[in-house]
């Protein structure tokens, strides 16, 4: 079947699409299901008749397109994602569907942010809209697309795709490489820990010599003194690498008379003027690590062993660098095509947005839970008006588009809210807001 997908955007209601197909082609079981069960893999839509024609009016809402959330993803998120897009087609028949009456087409599909999960166009007509050559095509673009941290994986994935490709087979070699990497996980054991029985603290006058002896671990070797428990719970105590323990030092004895006292008063004024002239410690400096931060330790302070072993050269040689007006790195050479900044925060001075034709650029902030780049370019992690996927950028043959990907703060165009999801030209000279916390740029083309 022949169809043709038309994509409508309004500023205020936002992005559709509209398909349109014969009456007599029309699968009425299958529209029927679909209207009753509302399966949630399907967009939600609503369908007229126009001149023996039906049409399908399918809404976006905050469903992002699966092109801009591209990225590299850790094994177990990425058998969810392949799950999430494969699982429809082989279950659809439950509903009395037919998987070549999905749109089998990467630009079509789109996602949930939320749970990660999948909506399809689907295409309720006797004749399929789809086949299998579109079903290779698809997959190897979510491949290209959705990348994984292990390289063991990534090559099992591609591998598959480029022999006869089977998404059942192909789902069950996910899953039990995702079995397999939770059974190694488990077989790793977490740092030993002793726990200490508590006891009640001696009376007073009680011998303090029998003290020791009251505090016998489990394991039976004998517990540090000093340390104070109630009677009712366990204490957890984490045994840290290495001979850390400060040594006390040692007091002067207290010599009495007049004069000690006044040479003693003598020493602590001298002290405290020497002291008052001192000069203020200087203000602490983040290190920049890729999109996040690491802070200096303070004086005195010794930090984690082996910390610079993690740290990139570039990141270690600005601990002793003059401290910059911006968090993050600027783009001194861009491709002609870049955001220039004009807020007023402490933000980069430019966004390069470097893409070909068909490509995406996003634009986020830096997630340290997730502990990857989500983005094309990332905000630090302080700048919390901006989601961690806040916009894309595509270029097109004839400009660019910026979509906002359903942020929490918005993104405004001109002091215009977009609405998520939908795709709006930008001119040279336009202003791009991320959010409301300063992040105003000016778009350079």
């Amino acid at each position: 079947m022949i169809y043709e997908i038309q994509r409508k955007n309004d500023m205020i209601t936002g992005s559709v699409l509209i398909v349109r197909i014969p009456v007599e082609d029309l699968d009425r079981k299958a529209l029927y299901t679909i209207q009753e069960d509302k399966p949630g893999f399907i967009l939600p839509f609503h369908q007229r008749v126009i001149d023996r024609q039906i049409e399908f009016v399918y809404q976006i809402g905050n469903q992002s397109k699966l092109a801009y959330l591209a990225g590299d993803r850790y094994p177990k998120e990425y058998s969810e994602l392949w799950s999430g897009l494969l699982d429809p087609l082989l279950e659809c028949g439950d509903w009395f569907l037919k998987p070549y009456s999905f749109v089998l087409d990467i630009n079509h599909i789109y996602c949930d942010k939320t749970d990660n999960s999948m909506r399809y166009v689907y295409i309720p007509s006797m004749r399929d809209c789809s086949g299998y050559s579109d079903l290779k095509v698809m997959v190897a673009e979510f491949a290209r697309r959705m990348t994984v941290t292990s390289a063991d994986l990534e090559n099992k994935v591609l591998r598959a795709i480029m022999a006869d490709f089977n998404p059942k087979s192909f789902l069950q070699m996910l899953r039990a490489n995702a079995a397999a990497s939770a059974r190694v996980e488990c077989t790793n054991p977490a740092p030993q820990q002793f726990v200490y029985e508590a006891k009640a603290l001696p009376a007073p006058g009680h011998n303090n010599a029998k003290q020791d002896e009251s505090f016998i671990p489990e394991s039976g070797s004998r517990q540090p003194q000093g340390i104070a428990q109630g009677p009712s719970e366990d204490i957890v105590i984490d045994i840290p690498a290495g001979n850390s323990a400060a040594k006390k030092a040692k007091e002067k004895p207290h010599v009495g008379g007049t004069q000690s006292k006044k040479k003693e008063k003598q020493a602590n004024s001298r002290e405290s003027s020497h002291s008052m002239s001192k000069k203020k410690p200087e203000p602490q400096q983040d290190v920049i690590i890729g999109s996040g931060f690491v802070p200096k330790p303070e004086a005195g302070v010794s930090s984690s062993p082996g910390l610079e072993s993690f740290l990139p050269q570039a990141s270690m040689d600005t601990q002793n660098s003059e401290p910059d007006d911006t968090t993050q790195s600027i783009p001194y050479e861009t491709t002609g095509t870049w955001l220039r900044f004009i807020g007023s925060a402490r933000l980069p001075a430019g966004i390069d947005v470097a893409i070909a034709e068909g490509e995406v650029f996003t634009v986020g902030r830096y997630d340290t839970a997730a502990g990857r780049k989500l983005s094309s370019f990332e905000f630090d992690r302080m700048t919390k008006a901006v989601s961690r996927r806040h916009a894309a950028i595509e270029r097109l043959s004839d400009g660019y588009n910026i979509i906002d990907l359903a942020s929490s703060a918005g993104t405004y165009i001109n002091g215009q809210k977009l609405p998520p999801n939908t795709p709006c030209k930008l001119q040279s000279g336009s202003r791009v807001s991320f959010g409301n916390c300063g992040a105003d740029y000016v778009w350079e083309q």
